[in-house]
């Protein structure tokens, strides 16, 4: 007889017992691993840090001269379009105390501190306001450069870096051993120095969309900086100073609310005009890339615009001229792109092969020739925009010339009257004035002068150089 080795009913319940407690250790032991890893409570000096904040807070003797050397400092550096000189500038900075102050007083109900903060909040806006309206009145430099106007759009993308940039500063901030690199981090990333010397720029230049952008950037990296250290104080269970009943409570928590909806508004639909703006450009440079690839026809100059109420690809070609079939029939792929209610601007060479003596007769024969009122109307009014074209032309012919010619300080385009001495005749000549930076020799001079020759399918272009 074989023995029966298979387990009994209540063997097997027990051991299933005991493998459900020995998984339930198991989970419990990295569910503790997780809180432990993610946990932010431990470490905190609660009084320390109410300390850290109010001191923060203070804006009084050296922490005025430093708030106004900073913000000289970063006005100089959005001046000169340098980036380590604004980074150096927000590192001084002591503007992050009196937003945490405020941030701070809210979540505790500590109304004095609350009430010193905000003055505080607003005498140093003010002043670096000033300062660097000061600084931009007596720039000799005007030019607004890429870091200044950078702070003239913010985005949604702006609120949630200063949320997490807030949320980084106050738990660093509430460590008992405080994390003395990310403070330095958190100055950077929220960047409030930069906006308030660039609403300086719009005040001391007269361009109120920078100081209205700047201004908000600036309101943005304020409120969600406050956010942030409220939202961390109360996860921590700071002690409140003063008793407030539930009422209180829920009012002033129903304000910060409400302020955070009505900021983050506009930058959602800013951050979403971005996104916009950025799909369109990429459609049209993808419509210019796969349309204008042509063996005799070379792209010189791209400009894609996109406003409110004007959608345009604007491109200028040097070469053999497209035709007008062909010009029509690569406005005809826009839809194609998602470029519907674009307009496409071709700006090309005249390729009728006359001079400008031998057009301007050609033109007056024909409008002499019109009998109804009506034509001429119509033929000057295309006339008109045959000029425009020209224009635009000679504007782009330039920019080549600054391209291929650098040397060249000043290029002037007009019509020369030429007087005929022995007969008394005249007539009008296309003629050019060049000033060049330096002496150049005369076989430079001799290839600028085929060169517009050529592009402007002028052969008795007259050029002369202040050599």
């Amino acid at each position: 007889m074989g023995s029966n080795l298979e387990p009994t009913k209540e063997e097997q319940q027990k051991e299933n017992e005991i493998k459900a407690e020995q998984n339930k250790q198991i989970q419990g032991y990295v569910i503790a691993d997780i809180k432990d890893l993610f946990q932010i409570s431990a470490g905190t000096a609660q009084h320390g840090t109410i300390d850290y904040i109010k001191e923060a807070a203070e804006f009084k003797g050296i922490s005025v001269w430093t708030l106004i050397i900073a913000i000289f400092i970063a006005s100089i550096g959005l001046n000169t379009n340098s980036t380590a000189v604004i980074i150096g500038a927000m590192l001084i900075s002591p503007l992050m105390g009196p937003i945490m102050g405020v941030g701070l007083s809210l979540a505790i109900f500590d109304f004095e501190l609350l009430k010193k903060s905000a003055r505080n909040f607003l005498v140093m806006t003010i002043i670096s306001i000033s300062t660097s309206s000061f600084y931009f009145t007596i720039s000799p430099l005007t030019e607004a450069d890429s870091e200044l106007l950078a702070r003239t759009y913010p985005t949604v993308y702006d609120v949630l870096i200063a949320l997490f940039g807030g949320l980084t500063g106050i738990v660093a901030s509430s460590r008992k051993n405080r994390m003395s690199n990310a403070i330095p981090g958190v100055a950077i990333a929220t960047a409030l120095m930069p906006p308030l010397c660039t609403a300086g720029f719009g005040i001391a230049n007269g361009i109120p969309k920078y100081f209205a952008g700047a201004l908000y950037l600036y309101l943005i990296n304020s409120v969600f900086i406050c956010v942030s250290t409220w939202l961390i104080v109360n996860y921590l269970r700071f002690r409140s100073v003063e008793y407030v009943n539930q009422n209180t409570r829920k009012r002033i928590h129903r304000y910060i609310y409400i302020i955070s909806f009505i900021i983050i508004v506009p930058s959602v639909y800013l951050g979403y005009d971005v996104i916009t703006q950025s799909n369109y450009r990429k459609n049209a440079k993808q419509f210019i890339q796969s349309n204008f690839s042509l063996s005799k026809t070379r792209i010189l100059t791209t400009d894609i615009i996109r406003t409110p109420r004007r959608k345009a690809i604007e491109v200028t070609l040097i070469g053999e001229p497209l035709s007008v079939e062909l010009i029509s029939h690569i406005k005809s792929k826009l839809p194609q792109y998602n470029l519907d209610g674009t307009e496409l601007i071709i700006i090309q060479n005249d390729d009728n092969g006359k001079t400008k003596n031998e057009s301007l007769a050609s033109k007056n024969e024909i409008l002499n020739n019109l009998q109804s009122k009506d034509d001429k109307i119509r033929y000057l009014e295309s006339e008109l925009n045959s000029l425009q074209d020209r224009e635009k032309i000679i504007q782009n012919v330039a920019k080549e010339v600054n391209i291929l010619f650098p040397e060249i300080e000043s290029i002037s385009f007009g019509d020369l009257l030429v007087q005929n001495t022995n007969d008394f005749t005249s007539s009008k000549k296309p003629g050019i004035l060049v000033k060049w930076k330096k002496k150049i020799s005369k076989i430079q001079e001799k290839r600028l002068e085929l060169y517009l020759k050529a592009r402007l399918r002028l052969e008795d272009l007259e050029l002369y150089s202040d050599n």
